[in-house]
């Protein structure tokens, strides 16, 4: 039977027979059977270049799954040609071929060398601000890595899931770039740097999605994502012989890695004698704390923009963001403690600083999303739940850092970057009252004192709704939050600092996720 080109395939194509190479392979799975495998996806590339999407069903995955490999060319026939999906297609291909138990896959180990490796469009960065926030179709780019941050956490509705982000060129300009779950935790960013020291390394993105942050271009991995480093392509070429002879080094950024020399490791004493924040600006600060008590008369949380996080507005029935007039809201952690070193947290005088726990480090440290502890709350902000005055004398060894917005401020005040270690509470039954911040001055306790102060040997919790799985208090509405956020006794600060780095983007990976079968390094 002789094999047809996949341009030329359509619903009557049943009974023919092509010849593939196997390209983009991934597994689908959900976030809530992780161990389960739903299909498997992959594009097939023939020798001319067409593609076309494919896909073997769950009742069938055991059967092909040991036999297909990434790269590898193939003969295929008796196969189903279906509508090709409405949304994340992977090629322009109108229609997809779904695998049955008849199908049958034979490897071709003769393939010529001109036979094309991978299936791509490449869009330059114009293009992709033409498809910010376009789902209909994937797209894949390429540039140059010019700085990659180490991986760290973040929450997606209410999922704790890897991020790690990078920054790419193409020459003129360089964007950002969200890599998620095993994408993130598998990219080989130590190799990466290490290669970079003697050529330029050129990323290949393969089903990405155009994003927004800011006004600013960003482009994250879709749940089918996938990456090549330098990749035997005419486009890298070019690339690369484009950087040779200039500066081509790709730097850490961000928080704390293993191959940092950057981190300072200090200790809150030291810290509280530095006031002048323009002089901290920039520094990452590796510091074991003890949790005394709240900040007083701060909000644990507040109405974020979803686009970029800034504090919001209400406006009618809806929210107006100062910053990029998102109109789009929803609760977000801001929870400011005060802090001293562990081995003197329970003298009066103990050198104090403020620290600030933002949007994903907040639902870290309180393993709670936030918006179920605002629901549970009733949308009040300002008086604090046990579930976050129960981590009162907990130790913890933080990465820290002054925020942009601090330099107007007159005390400084540090946000928390990562939680590199959890220690649990200190032994005492001593009552422990807020301090100021950074002067090592106990404040008076109150005639009487509205927040609540929990000795460490006491355990709260978690209030019975969550654990019984019960439906939360929604929340109030934005005239309601409007009252409540505008307390005269609560300071009204910056909502979110400048330097937060981190992406919840509804429809990153959803309830969704996949993992890719194979990448490789140095095609």
């Amino acid at each position: 039977m002789t094999c047809i080109p996949l341009k030329d395939i359509n619903q009557g194509s049943y009974k023919t027979k092509i010849c593939a190479r196997l390209t983009r392979l991934s597994e689908f799975i959900l976030d809530d059977k992780p161990e389960q495998i739903q299909r498997l996806d992959f594009v097939l590339l023939d020798v001319e270049g067409h593609a076309i999407e494919a896909q073997v069903p769950q009742q069938h995955i055991s059967r092909f799954l040991p036999r297909l490999k990434e790269g590898t060319v193939y003969f295929v026939e008796f196969f189903q040609v279906v509508p090709c999906r409405t949304n994340y297609r992977a090629v322009s291909h109108t229609y997809m071929i779904k695998f049955t138990c008849h199908t049958r896959v034979t490897e071709f180990n003769a393939a010529p060398p001109t036979f094309p490796k991978y299936a791509y469009t490449l869009a330059s960065f114009d293009t992709l601000r033409t498809r910010i926030d376009y789902t209909a179709d994937m797209s894949d780019t390429i540039g140059r890595i010019v700085s990659v941050e180490p991986a760290t956490t973040a929450y997606v509705k209410g999922l704790k899931k890897a991020i790690r982000h990078l920054y790419i060129s193409d020459g003129r300009e360089s964007i950002e770039v969200v890599l998620w779950s095993r994408q993130a935790t598998e990219f080989p960013a130590e190799k990466i740097i290490e290669l970079s020291k003697e050529k330029p390394i050129i990323l290949l993105l393969l089903g990405i999605i155009a994003k927004s942050r800011e006004g600013q271009l960003k482009i994250q991995g879709s749940m089918s994502c996938q990456y090549h480093i330098n990749p035997a392509i005419p486009e890298a070429a070019a690339l690369i012989n484009k950087f040779t002879g200039f500066p081509h080094q790709v730097t850490w950024t961000g928080a704390a890695t293993s191959s940092s020399s950057d981190i300072m490791t200090t200790s809150v004493t030291e810290l509280a004698k530095l006031t002048n924040p323009h002089e901290l600006y920039g520094n990452i600060y590796q510091v074991n704390v003890v949790l005394r008590t709240i900040s007083p008369n701060q909000p644990w949380w507040y109405l974020g923009c979803i686009l970029c996080r800034k504090r919001v507005f209400p406006e009618g029935e809806t929210y107006r963001c100062p910053k990029c007039s998102g109109n789009k809201a929803e609760p977000m952690y801001r929870i400011v403690f005060i802090a001293a070193d562990p081995d003197n947290f329970l003298e009066d005088n103990a050198p104090t600083i403020e620290i600030t726990f933002f949007g994903n480090m907040g639902q870290e440290l309180t393993g709670i999303p936030v918006l179920q502890l605002a629901a549970i709350s009733e949308g009040n902000n300002v008086s604090i739940p046990s579930e976050i005055t129960r981590l009162y004398s907990h130790k913890y060894t933080l990465a820290i850092s002054v925020p942009f917005s601090s330099m107007q401020r007159e005390n400084v005040s540090y946000q928390v970057k990562n939680i590199i270690t959890t220690a649990g509470p200190a032994i005492t039954t001593k009552t422990i009252y807020p301090a100021t911040s950074g002067t090592g001055q106990q404040q008076t306790k109150p005639t009487q004192d509205t927040t609540r102060h929990l000795p460490v040997a006491e355990t709260t919790k978690l209030d019975s709704n969550m654990e019984e799985g019960k439906v939360a208090t929604p929340l109030p509405s934005p005239q309601r939050l409007q009252m409540e956020t505008s307390s005269p006794t609560m300071k009204q600060t910056t909502s979110s600092d400048d330097d937060l780095a981190f992406s919840t983007e509804a429809g990153t990976s959803g309830t969704k996720t996949k993992r890719n079968v194979r990448r490789k390094l140095g095609d």
